[in-house]
């Protein structure tokens, strides 16, 4: 399903115009400027995009020394094995996103001409057919900063094995990477598609999680 809903927005090309319809809610053509203007670094800057991320890392990091603590006791449990499985589907998640945004080669909406930027429009399907030649300055697919939200969905591997995980298990991550991924969609940093496809790889991510973990456990 994750796979299917990549390749829908990456392919089909109502899908790009949809993105521009959106996409126009969060700029002013009159004045020319964002709702959250990418250039500034105010208070709203600080608590949406470098808070989350610090306190995501701290948070991280500290699972990660408990999880060693545990080890090193010899006191290792199924929930750490499920800890250790979710704190990598938030790590893989952001490393996964920000090679593919290093490689593809994708413009931002406030790069491009429509919203008073100076390039053209690049999506992924000019870049995957070929289109265009790659520029390393145009890094916008898809959207990294969600993607550390987008990572709380490995918290849906706490849930009980037996059960399907319930919708308190997906909120964090969907909350917080919808927050995230709308934050820098009005500051024009990204499209909707581009959050779209965030999501659907923290969620591959997090259902392959899933089946390491009904092994490992299955065998425990």
């Amino acid at each position: 399903m994750s796979l299917a809903a990549i390749a829908f927005v990456m392919l089909w090309p109502p899908a790009q115009v949809f993105d521009f319809q959106v996409q126009i809610h969060f700029f002013d053509a009159a004045s020319a400027r964002w709702i959250f203007p990418p250039e500034s670094h105010d208070a709203v800057y600080w608590l949406l995009y470098r808070l989350p991320k610090i306190l995501l890392s701290v948070a991280a990091g500290a699972i990660c020394l408990l999880l060693l603590w545990d080890a090193v006791r010899g006191r290792w449990s199924a929930r750490d094995t499920r800890l250790l499985l979710a704190v990598c589907v938030l790590g893989l998640t952001a490393l996964i996103v920000g090679m593919l945004k290093n490689v593809t080669g994708v413009s931002c909406p406030a790069q491009e001409i429509p919203f008073a930027g100076p390039y053209p429009h690049i999506g992924i399907t000019d870049r995957l057919f070929g289109l265009v030649p790659f520029e390393d300055h145009l890094q916008c697919w898809p959207a990294g900063h969600a993607s550390a939200g987008f990572g709380l969905i490995g918290y849906r591997l706490l849930a009980p094995a037996e059960l399907s995980p319930p919708f308190r298990y997906w909120w964090p991550g969907l909350v917080a990477g919808w927050g995230l991924g709308i934050f820098q969609m009005a500051r024009g940093q990204h499209y909707l598609s581009h959050t779209v496809v965030t999501m659907a790889l923290a969620i591959l991510l997090s259902s392959l999680a899933l089946a390491i973990r009904d092994r490992l456990e299955q065998r425990g």
